[in-house]
């Protein structure tokens, strides 16, 4: 992985000579078979339900998930008006190969936490979200910004969100009891952990639906805004249980400080 590329640069960033079964960047596989065995289409109905987490971490160019995340921070982000703008590879454009290197890292993390869904909103946490229910082999439930078409006597859950650090207010999120509910244990994923109304948003609805919320991951926790401990009043979740992959220290006169979280 290089750093220092120009902004706006094609971002997948491995060797063009490599084989795509040679990126590593992990696969949530039963005992016994191989990447090749994968069916081409697996669907839910057929999805094996005894699976082996492959633990390790898996380095790309000998660089950790955290080392590439906060190069690409250093290299193509910006700040405007002290807001955090990444949107070359994740707020607008995405570089999917990166969300599936941070997917992976952080199923690695919260592994053996018997999560039965990813949950996020609407917005960038799903590309990162999607990401990590494919390496842990769990669904993904979205809350949507608009109340879904359910199932006719499916109740439908409903909560504010609050303002966002840019000062917008996203209004609510929405999410059907037919796919959330009593025993789920839900891993909550977003792109960014800022003031934590989007997370107490989540776990209104979960709380609502009577599922429990046992874990939150983050790719970038802006840790001087003050999320972490709106989550923390929010879930009672141990310090452990609320990871980020990257976190900026603060933002002075332009300049980004980050510390990653390499566990």
């Amino acid at each position: 992985v290089r750093s220092g590329t120009s902004r706006g640069s094609a971002s997948l960033r491995t060797d063009p000579e490599m084989k795509p079964q040679e990126l590593n960047i992990g696969l949530v596989l039963p005992d016994g078979m191989a990447p090749g065995d994968l069916p081409s289409s697996p669907s839910v109905k057929s999805r094996p339900t005894v699976m082996k987490y492959q633990s390790a971490r898996y380095l790309i160019n000998g660089m950790s998930p955290g080392e590439l995340l906060a190069n690409r921070i250093r290299d193509e982000a910006s700040v405007q008006a002290n807001i955090l703008k990444v949107n070359s590879f994740l707020n607008h454009q995405v570089d999917t190969h990166l969300m599936s290197v941070c997917g992976h890292e952080l199923a690695r993390r919260f592994r053996g936490l018997e999560i039965t869904k990813v949950f996020t909103g609407f917005g960038s946490g799903l590309m990162p979200a999607q990401c990590c229910a494919m390496h842990l082999n769990v669904p993904l439930v979205f809350a949507t910004d608009n109340a879904p078409l359910a199932k006719p006597g499916s109740e439908i859950f409903s909560a504010a969100i609050g303002n966002s650090s840019a000062g917008r207010n996203f209004g609510s999120m929405h999410v059907s009891a037919e796919f959330i509910g009593p025993g789920d244990r839900l891993l909550v994923i977003d792109d960014m952990l800022s003031k934590g109304g989007t997370i107490v948003c989540l776990a209104e609805l979960a709380a609502k639906a009577g599922a429990v919320i046992v874990a939150c991951g983050f790719l970038i926790e802006k840790e001087y805004e003050g999320g972490r401990l709106a989550v923390s009043k929010a879930l009672y979740l141990k310090r452990e249980r609320v990871q980020s992959i990257v976190r900026i220290a603060s933002i002075t006169d332009g300049h980004i400080n980050i510390q990653t979280d390499d566990y």
